[in-house]
């Protein structure tokens, strides 16, 4: 096939000079159908690019021979003549010495190779995924070739020959630079482990998981040594500021006072503290005068090197004089390569009504709930704090029961407040998507929701929706829904690593199903907002407006929020 060749790439570079105005006289022979425009043969280029992909064609259609015969001038015209040649076809290609187990994982046919066309290009794939599943198990020196060639009547017979050599193992894994990590979570991590088979997939997605830790960053590209049966990878590695101290704070009137209110949010964040990978993250929220909220989350990935994980959580909430919720969250991680895990966990809340008022009002009761779950997240973002493409997934399903107390103590007619036990379903999703815009520009695309199921439902066992972390244009965790669904776009204009412009559009729906009655809403929110970085952290800026119920959208009701991020 190679000698076939020849004369088409000679006759490529022997192209006379042709013009727009010159007439062209295309002939082939064979018993096939093909396609020449004229119209592209004004210049050289053009004509070797069409005659190329011609051959190209036929080879791929058994035409192994197929090749420029004649590519002349006769006067005005120009004259060409496409050697088709002899259609070949298999007659078997055997397996050979090649592993059943790796020809059912390359997907290997042996019917795909009798009595069809010879295509070199299908040919080539087969033998480059034989190769690509050596890298993978062992074998980065393997080799493959064609053995027992015999051609009978342009029928072809051949079978596989693997030549393995020698098996290799990842030795050592070697950090240059700063690092002061634990090497098992690195190892855990990155999927390498000593005396493990060598593996080039693995290898081949070191950057994008070291991109995924935001405590380390590569400083060049990681390298691989060679030994007899070993191999020993090294990684460039220096420290990189994680943790991190943000704060929000909001300015918006009062809609019945008309006085300014200041609301405030601040996260500590404390990342591989321990240099074990594991996040310690405490969030205080003051929503209102005598509304506050605390979370807690503690995870820890690969414990003892394995794949498992503890990922342990706890939010108090108190609404005013109204009620405190407190909630308690345990689950066992699992995971795969880099950050993605799916995660079994249980969940107990308990919700304490305070007032009295707020029993007769019907909207409040004493529960206490107890659920189990599973979960996953997973995340591929080209950079964490301010990506321009990629994606991430979290999502929650959880089922068990709950105990409502509507009407604790004794009654007026002396009689005992009675529980009653339902069964309780419950669902979350947050999913992003970045679509990179030209160098600098992105757009978000985002859906975030909520599923509370029972019953009986109260205002206290609600999600509390709203405000910068979900619809954006209302007071922070001011409507309360038992289902919601929020959807965003925003377009983000990158200015630096961790500075960006940006301008959104959020459209929720819930739904308020309660024992006291129903509210369904679509409300919007819109504006924009800046992230800019400085010497102590990145400032944070933004300017929305909300549309809820008939409502008229109001200027002097716009949310303005301001934040800050702390890096150290």
């Amino acid at each position: 096939m190679k000698k076939s060749a020849l004369p088409f790439v000679f006759a490529c570079l022997l192209v006379p000079t042709v013009s727009a105005q010159t007439a062209v006289d295309f002939t082939h022979d064979g018993d096939v159908q093909l396609e020449f425009d004229t119209a592209q043969t004004d210049d050289e280029v053009a004509l070797h690019r069409q005659l190329q992909d011609l051959r190209t064609a036929l080879v791929a259609r058994g035409y192994a021979g197929a090749s420029v015969d004649t590519l002349e001038f006769r006067g005005d015209t120009l004259r060409i003549h496409l050697h088709v040649g002899e259609l070949y076809e298999w007659a078997v290609l055997d397996g050979g010495n090649v592993p059943p187990e790796v020809l059912a994982r390359v997907r290997y046919r042996a019917h795909l190779f009798q009595g069809r066309p010879l295509n070199p290009v299908q040919l080539s794939k087969l033998m480059d995924d034989v190769l690509d599943r050596m890298l993978s198990t062992g074998y980065p020196f393997a080799t493959i070739r064609l053995d027992s060639l015999e051609l009978r009547e342009n029928k072809l017979s051949a079978a596989l020959d693997l030549e393995r050599n020698v098996f290799t193992v990842i030795d050592s894994l070697i950090i240059k630079g700063e690092f002061d990590t634990e090497r098992q979570f690195l190892q855990s991590h990155l999927g390498l482990k000593p005396g493990m088979p060598y593996d080039e997939t693995l290898l081949q997605k070191i950057p994008a998981r070291i991109r995924e830790l935001p405590f380390v960053e590569a400083i060049r590209p990681y390298e691989i040594g060679m030994r007899e049966g070993k191999a020993d990878v090294y990684l460039y590695l220096k420290k990189k500021k994680a943790s991190h101290f943000d704060g929000i704070l909001g300015v918006l009137p009062d809609e019945e006072t008309g006085e300014v209110i200041i609301t405030g949010d601040v996260t500590l964040n404390l990342m591989n503290a321990l240099k074990r990978g594991e996040t310690i993250a405490l969030r205080v929220q003051r929503l209102e005068t005598r509304t506050q909220e605390l979370d807690v989350n503690f995870v820890y990935p690969f414990l003892f090197g394995s794949p498992l994980g503890v990922d342990l959580k706890m939010n108090l909430y108190r609404r005013d004089t109204l009620y405190t919720r407190t909630k308690f969250h345990a689950g066992l991680d699992y995971y795969f390569l880099g950050n993605d895990k799916v995660t079994l966990f249980v969940e107990r809340s308990i919700s304490s009504v305070i007032s009295e008022e707020a029993f007769e009002q019907g909207l409040h009761a004493n529960s206490e709930s107890f659920l189990v779950g599973l979960g996953t997240s997973m995340r591929d973002l080209d950079y964490r704090f301010n990506p321009r493409r990629g994606y991430y997934v979290n999502a929650t399903f959880a089922t068990g029961r709950k105990t409502v107390d509507e009407s604790p103590g004794v009654g007026q007619d002396g009689q005992i407040g009675v529980k009653t036990t339902d069964d309780l379903y419950n669902a979350d999703v947050e999913a992003g998507k970045f679509f990179a815009l030209g160098r600098r520009s992105t757009v978000l695309g985002r859906l975030k929701g909520g599923l509370y199921l029972s019953d009986q439902m109260f205002r206290n066992e609600a999600y509390r929706i709203g405000g910068l972390k979900s619809l954006r244009g209302f007071d922070e965790q001011s409507i309360f829904a038992t289902r919601y669904l929020v959807g965003t776009i925003e377009y983000r204009f990158i200015l630096e690593e961790n500075s960006n412009f940006f301008v959104f559009f959020d459209q929720g729906y819930y739904e308020d199903r309660l024992k006291s009655g129903t509210t369904i809403d679509n409300p919007y929110g819109f504006g924009a907002g800046v992230n800019f970085e400085t010497g102590p952290g990145v400032f944070s800026l933004s300017y929305a407006l909300g549309k809820q119920f008939d409502n008229r959208i109001s200027l002097k009701a716009g949310k303005i929020h301001f934040g800050f991020i702390s890096f150290f």
